[in-house]
């Protein structure tokens, strides 16, 4: 893979990641407000529920959609017609995307008592835990709508190399459900139902911020659909077996809050927030690379270039290796700390913490699997091939189920988040042999030697940390600035640390990282400008 190909991954991820990082930080800010309007109680755990469910049919529908299907087609129609037949085809596919989820919506609720039924059999005991949730999910469906044809746009301009204005789509779903949880608090004697508008106003809040920027790059809005245009009918043969393999995923995370359901009260909330610690972490580079990715190996698919896409793939795989290892490491040694200073205020207590914990540490075990099966799936999707994800996603929700019931009764939601840990390693290694079966072996020698020295800088860094906490003497009884500097400092001191390390074993993946970092401003300006 050439230097400028690497260069430019690397600075368009940078540049999601910058516009992610701002994402996952209000992120962060809606779930600490969360924790202290709901704790990790009943109410918590019916918007949990009812929040997962609106976030099925989001990933099945919208993510699904773009991720899998769109985006490689987009890419393919656009070098082999006008720009005119480009956006007449894309025209179409918004009116239909917008009609079949309008459609979803409906049916959604009309059998949303089944759904929750199935999703959180263990509410069934409490009725009044299950009308909440029921009436919940009822007021989120529409959210659908919205998020589908947000989604649309940010493949659209991903597919012309915009990724940081479609990345910071998520801040102003953000803002608005911050806004309606402190406003919920103080108008409404029972917050819960303003915070489940609130997800729909925030859908709608991202919808209108692409809205601008697509028309700019030439879309047009006059009314068609068509369930016949070849492209539209290729994306829906690409996205039939897609959303049966992402449903899996979607499924095993379900699958997760269903068990969840049965064990004591908070446990659906504790997997809810660890499961968030996670994403933030995955979110800033990870999903960001995976966005940024999808794009090049798809210009390489088109251009039948299986090398090129080879390597992209493995540039990938190591860039991801570099920042997800360090960060599992790190939550698995600092998950007290971390849940402690991020969600124990208001209702959330040190037991919700202490539980939480738990399940974020097992989680971690499995981050870098989680990251690299992003990547690894992003290439099939580049080659138009969305069965054999399917096929390997299968075998994990057999697998992650039959490990969630051996290991909740002993380790509780613990015992759930191993599950999806050890899971994910499986589905990693079989996408990476399945791959390079249809085309061929990957250059193993020097992944190889980056994954042994990041592990090394890794571990090094963890033991540090714990020696810092240690000296510094993290109390949970002092004042919580205080405890947020300890456990910055820590932090900070640890990449410091990691990137020192890394240096003195001459890590590639370094080298490339400080290379474009004095970019990336100068091209999120250009870019938002």
């Amino acid at each position: 893979m050439e230097q400028e190909n690497k260069s430019r991954i690397l600075k368009a991820a940078g540049s999601v990641g910058l516009m992610t990082a701002l994402s996952r930080v209000f992120g962060y800010v809606r779930d600490a407000a969360l924790a202290w309007a709901l704790g990790a109680g009943a109410s918590m755990d019916a918007f949990t529920v009812a929040y997962r469910i609106a976030n099925l049919f989001r990933r099945l529908v919208a993510e699904g959609a773009m991720s899998a299907s769109f985006v490689p087609v987009f890419i393919q129609y656009r070098q082999d017609n006008s720009q005119e037949e480009l956006w007449n085809f894309t025209r179409k596919f918004f009116y239909t995307l917008a009609l079949i989820t309008g459609l979803i919506v409906v049916l959604e609720i009309i059998f949303t008592p089944a759904i929750v039924a199935v999703m959180a059999p263990g509410f069934l005991k409490i009725p009044q835990k299950l009308e909440l949730t029921i009436f919940l999910t009822r007021i989120m469906a529409p959210y659908l709508v919205f998020v589908s044809v947000t989604a649309l746009f940010m493949g659209v301009l991903n597919s012309f190399g915009y990724f940081a204005v479609p990345a910071l789509g998520p801040v102003f779903f953000n803002v608005a459900l911050i806004a309606s949880i402190f406003l919920s608090t103080r108008l409404m004697s029972n917050p819960v139902i303003g915070i489940a508008f609130g997800v729909v106003i925030g859908g709608i809040f991202q919808f209108v911020s692409q809205l601008p920027f697509t028309i700019q790059k030439g879309m047009r809005f006059q009314v068609g659909f068509s369930f016949k245009h070849p492209a539209v009918q290729k994306i829906g043969m690409l996205l039939a077996p897609s959303i049966f393999g992402i449903g899996i995923v979607q499924i095993n995370v379900l699958v997760d809050s269903l068990l969840a359901s049965l064990l004591r009260e908070g446990s659906v909330s504790q997997i809810y927030y660890a499961d968030r610690v996670m994403e933030l972490v995955l979110g800033i580079f990870v999903v960001s690379m995976s966005t940024v990715i999808l794009p090049e190996m798809s210009q390489s698919a088109a251009a039948k270039n299986p090398e090129e896409l080879k390597r992209t793939l493995l540039f990938g795989l190591r860039t991801t290796s570099f920042i997800s290892i360090p960060a599992s490491v790190g939550l698995f040694f600092l998950a007290n700390p971390i849940v402690h200073v991020l969600f124990e205020h208001g209702r959330f207590t040190s037991l919700d913490t202490e539980r939480t914990a738990v399940a974020l540490a097992y989680y971690a075990i499995g981050l870098y699997f989680m990251a690299a099966i992003r990547i690894l799936v992003s290439a099939f999707y580049a080659v138009q091939d969305t069965r054999t994800p399917v096929k390997i996603a299968f075998v994990a929700l057999i697998v992650n189920a039959v490990l969630d019931w051996i290991l909740m009764h002993p380790l509780k939601q613990g015992g759930l988040a191993l599950s999806t840990s050890i899971t994910s390693a499986l589905t990693y290694v079989q996408l990476c042999h399945a791959f390079q079966k249809r085309y061929g072996s990957f250059d193993w020698k020097k992944f190889k030697g980056s994954i042994i020295k990041t592990t090394i800088a890794s571990l090094i860094m963890g033991v540090v940390c714990l020696v810092v906490l240690s000296l510094f003497n993290f109390n949970e009884q002092s004042f919580l600035s205080s405890q947020a500097m300890i456990l910055l400092g820590t932090i900070l001191l640890g990449v410091i640390v990691y990137l020192g390390v890394s240096f003195l074993l001459k890590l590639d993946e370094l080298s490339f990282v400080q290379k474009i970092m004095g970019k990336l401003f100068q091209k999120n300006r250009k870019e938002l400008s």
